[in-house]
């Protein structure tokens, strides 16, 4: 059109305007327009100016600062001072959202500044259907007329405009124009006409200086589908272009389909005796998938399978962004790019991710969680080398965090790492090789003190704002940029393409946030920050080819060669419309406001559009989701539900949920590598080099119950994670127990004791009690302040107190503590090797048959026969390393309301040592000779192995399982 009308003019047409719905199809323009210039044997042209309506607007002078959206919320947050009880009332920022989206609405619809409220009260009344003389309905035309008036008022008074009045005087300008003879304005796609839009644009229409191109449209513009175009010529003012009938069958099946008449059965059947073969056989078909992942693999398979058929320009329109991130990680594991020009919510980015981390540490006196995923980001220093502070962040979560449960705080940190001590070296593979499971390699005690107190220093700026009183944006933006600096955050920020944009946005500006009376308490601060971060985009560099990713909006003006539109359910087709606390359907009619209806006609004219914006056209969503059943949308339920009438079959691409059940279409490599096979038992052999010079009765356990488990652990080193609790559990509960009962019998440095009384009688057991009850205080009220169950456990061992002292007066009246928590070794030669075996037991006492050693156990107890059959072998092998011979061996359960004890003693014992200590040379002679050390798999092992991931027992062939079984 441009090229015919003004080819006088080529190949200069710089004075002339093009305006479209958004910027992502201005480049597409250009290309098609130089390619068409070029055709009529030009070198090339000079584009009409492009762009937005908005961003042309915006050119014309004007002597009032645009605000953005953050400065008009922080500017309306000051206009709202004067309305504390609406603030507590409605929220700070939904009351500020619901606002200014009621003001954006005034400002493209209907001027109030014009209306009194005796006006504005008989509108709503009319539009309530109730008496105007009703006392609320005054109120709420006071206060939004109040609310409306003192919101222009303020952005007059600090001589300033929202996007929405900028708008309005930039059009009135652009009528008052000198020049506007001299250039003419296409319009492209404006389906969402505003009323002070249409007032603009019809002069210009009716002079010829523009035209309005509309996508789609069938005669008389009758069809619900059409309403967006039909109201734009309403506001215009100008009857509907004459159109030719429908002759394409495709199209008039999808006119049909969203006809006005009721009866959709009857139109069906009419349909299909004009047109009996189905129209969308070749064009249009649709994919139920099950659930979620199985929807996002059916549009990467079509994509790929489109690929593969040589079609190139291929779009995929969803507003479900769940889905296109899914979507996008299918893709691009098959070497296909996406073109996402709507780019990423910046919150999601991993620069934001550390910023807010950062912020919950300050908040939650350094809570474990955040702290290390905060230490872990690539983008914090600390001042220090990047492996330098690797390493000791490494040994700060392991030795610290994980190994002493520590759930946060940074005195607590800092007291932890006091009284730290480094656990020994295993030995290394060679000595070029660091071992992965000696975190505290190369990390001194000052090291992990320096770091804990960098991270206060950084923390300064912002902790000392937490509690404060309310201050501005501002405020809260500069103290945060002090304390990134610090972190290093800043830096490394700068240098990524997503953290420079956070910073951007994390910049204190002073005009929009620091010259104002607006002010936050830090909870709103922080929130305001979300709101921030969320609302922003990211938008990496598009590469110049791949999978077109849109959403409805920017879809438009736009074609391809084959199309999926995914994610077609009612929660995001036509999608929740959120409402307005302010005024109905029926009140918002009567003021000339957009109603939910209103609001749907460009939704589902997009869709219209879409199903004939390319040859090949697929519709998919999921029937459930986590569980939960999916509502399809309204739009395609009509569609398939009219070919079902019309044709008896839904027009589902059967070869698409063929190719999905196929296993091969599950992976896909695009270097043309084989898939992964099953996986075997593992059974790997220990290096003599690794076999560990002192075994302890725990990893002798492991040897028992799974040999490739102390492969894993003993022999490689690897340890897993130890879970950090942020409330006390029953292991945390025995651990202290023997703490207590160790400082009551022996003494422990810190804790009060131990029991200097004598054996436990009538006489003395008041002062044992107190003894025992000062110490679960010690031990237990340390933690009050932080975890509120562990008061809770305190309360158990009170009530135990009795329980204990009934059960050792009983004891001691035959056998006397002789020590607790005692370690003890022995030296065993086997071949060429000297091996210590070695362990601790919780207690040993001396009796008129020899000593027993007693294990105390708050959870489960191994069962006796497992006991005796050596199965379960800690108490046998702490009688083995006694250099005395041991009378007894003994499990004490600690139950709340009894002590109940089993064990083993006399012959049967001395028996069960001897056996043991056969064992344990033959197992370790094994393992030297190269004997494999397999993961057997064993269920009652299995159940609490941690280490399943390496073993890898879910992907064990057939056979290994079924030996198992």
């Amino acid at each position: 059109m441009l090229l015919d009308r003004h080819r006088r003019e080529l190949p200069d047409l710089s004075r002339h305007v093009a305006l479209f719905p958004h910027s992502g199809a201005i480049p597409r323009f250009r290309e098609r327009l130089l390619v068409a210039t070029e055709a009529r044997g030009h070198g090339g042209v000079l584009a009409p100016w492009c762009g937005t309506l908005d961003g042309w607007l915006e050119q014309t002078e004007s002597d009032v600062a645009l605000l953005d959206d953050t400065e008009r919320e922080l500017l309306l947050l000051e206009a709202l001072e004067s309305y504390p009880a609406l603030r507590e009332r409605f929220g700070t920022w939904p009351l500020i959202d619901s606002l200014l989206a009621l003001f954006d609405e005034l400002n493209a619809h209907r001027s109030l500044a014009a209306t009194d409220v005796v006006e504005l009260t008989a509108l709503l009344a009319a539009g309530y259907r109730a008496d105007a003389t009703i006392p609320p309905l005054r109120g709420e035309a006071e206060l939004v007329h109040t609310l409306w008036s003192g919101w222009n008022a303020h952005l007059a008074s600090h001589g300033a405009a929202d996007r929405g009045l900028h708008r309005l005087m930039g059009l009135v300008r652009r009528q008052k124009d000198s020049d506007h003879n001299r250039h003419h304005i296409y319009m492209v796609g404006g389906v969402e006409l505003t009323p002070p839009q249409a007032r603009w644009l019809k002069p210009l229409l009716l002079r010829q200086q523009a035209t309005l191109i509309l996508h789609g449209g069938s005669p008389g513009l009758e069809n619900p589908s059409d309403a967006a175009i039909k109201r734009c010529f309403v506001l215009l003012d100008l009857p509907p272009p004459a159109l030719a009938p429908i002759t394409d069958p495709y199209t008039k099946f999808i006119d049909t389909v969203y006809a006005t008449e009721p009866d959709i059965a009857a139109r069906a059947r009419a349909f299909a005796a004009t047109t009996p073969a189905s129209p969308l056989a070749e064009r249009l078909h649709v994919h139920a998938a099950a659930d979620f992942e199985q929807e996002a693999r059916a549009v990467d398979l079509a994509v790929r399978r489109w690929y593969a058929a040589g079609i190139s320009a291929i779009g995929i329109v969803t507003p479900d962004r769940k889905l296109a991130r899914r979507v996008r990680a299918l893709l691009e594991r098959a070497g296909l790019a996406l073109r996402d020009s709507a780019g990423w919510a910046l919150s999601t980015t991993s620069a934001a991710t550390a910023v807010m981390r950062w912020l919950e540490c300050v908040e939650q006196d350094f809570a474990q969680a955040p702290l290390l995923d905060f230490l872990k980001s690539p983008f914090v220093t600390l001042g220090l080398p990047q492996r330098q502070l690797e390493a000791i962040a490494h040994c700060f979560e392991e030795e610290i965090v994980r190994r002493h449960n520590v759930s946060g705080g940074l005195d607590r940190y800092r007291r932890v790492v006091r009284a730290w001590n480094p656990r020994p070296k295993a030995p290394a593979l060679a000595d070029d090789v660091q071992d992965i499971s000696e975190p505290a390699a190369g990390v001194s005690r000052q090291q992990l003190l320096d770091m804990l107190d960098r991270l206060a220093a950084a923390a300064e700026p912002l902790s000392k704002l937490l509690r404060g009183r309310p201050r501005s944006p501002f405020a809260y933006l500069s103290a945060l940029q002090q304390s990134l600096e610090r972190t290093g955050l800043a830096t490394r920020l700068g240098a990524d393409a997503a953290g420079s944009q956070l910073l951007a946005a994390l910049r204190p500006t002073r005009r929009a946030l620091g010259t104002h009376g607006a002010s936050l308490s830090w909870p709103e601060f922080h929130h305001w920050l979300r709101r921030e971060l969320e609302r922003r985009r990211f938008r990496p560099p598009l590469p110049e080819t791949g999978v077109d990713l849109l959403d409805l909006a920017d879809s438009r003006a736009r074609r391809f060669d084959a199309l999926i539109i995914a994610g077609c359910t009612r929660e995001n087709l036509p999608g929740g419309l959120t409402s307005s606390p302010f005024f109905n359907d029926g009140v918002r009619r009567q003021l000339g406001l957009p109603t939910r209806q209103d609001r749907l006609l460009a939704p589902l004219h997009d869709f219209r559009r879409l199903l004939e914006a390319a040859p090949r056209v697929l519709l998919t969503w999921r029937e459930t989701e986590d569980g939960e059943a999916v509502v399809p949308s309204p739009w395609t339920e009509r569609l398939v539900a009219f070919h079902r009438l019309a044709y008896g079959t839904a027009p589902e691409d059967t070869e698409l949920r063929a190719l999905l059940a196929i296993k091969e279409t599950q992976l896909y490599r695009h270097d043309g590598s084989p898939l992964p096979g099953g996986v075997t038992r593992p059974t790997p052999r220990l290096p003599g080099a690794r076999i560990p010079a002192v075994l302890w009765a725990n990893a002798h356990q492991r040897l028992l119950d799974c040999p490739y488990q102390f492969y894993v652990v003993d022999g490689l080193g690897l340890r897993s994670l130890d879970d950090v609790r942020d409330e006390m559990e029953k292991s945390d509960y025995g651990q202290s127990v023997h703490r207590i009962l160790h400082a009551f019998h022996t003494g422990v440095p810190g804790l009060p004791g131990p029991w200097t009384g004598g054996p436990i009688q009538p006489g003395n057991r008041a002062d044992a009690a107190e003894l025992l009850n000062q110490l679960g205080r010690a031990v237990f009220g340390h933690d009050t302040d932080k975890r509120l169950s562990t008061r809770g456990w305190g309360y158990r061992w009170e009530r135990f107190v009795a329980i204990y002292l009934d059960w050792q007066e009983k004891r001691g009246r035959d056998w006397q503590i002789e020590a607790t928590e005692k370690t003890f070794e022995r030296e065993i030669d086997i071949g060429e090797r000297t091996l210590v075996l070695k362990g601790r037991a919780d207690r040993i006492d001396r009796g008129p048959e020899g000593l027993a050693i007693i294990d105390y156990k708050t959870g489960a107890v191994p069962d006796l026969p497992s006991v005796r059959t050596g199965e379960e072998a800690q108490l046998s092998f702490y009688a083995l390393l006694h250099p005395d011979a041991i009378a007894e061996v003994l499990y004490a359960k600690l139950e709340p309301d009894a002590i109940k004890t089993s064990g083993v003693k006399g012959n049967e014992l001395t028996q069960l040592v001897r056996l043991l200590e056969i064992r344990v040379r033959a197992l370790v002679a094994g393992i030297d000779r190269g004997e494999s050390l397999p993961a057997w798999g064993d269920a009652s092992t299995c159940i609490y192995c941690r280490y399943e991931g390496l073993c890898r027992k879910e992907m064990w062939s057939e056979s290994d399982v079924d030996r198992d079984s």
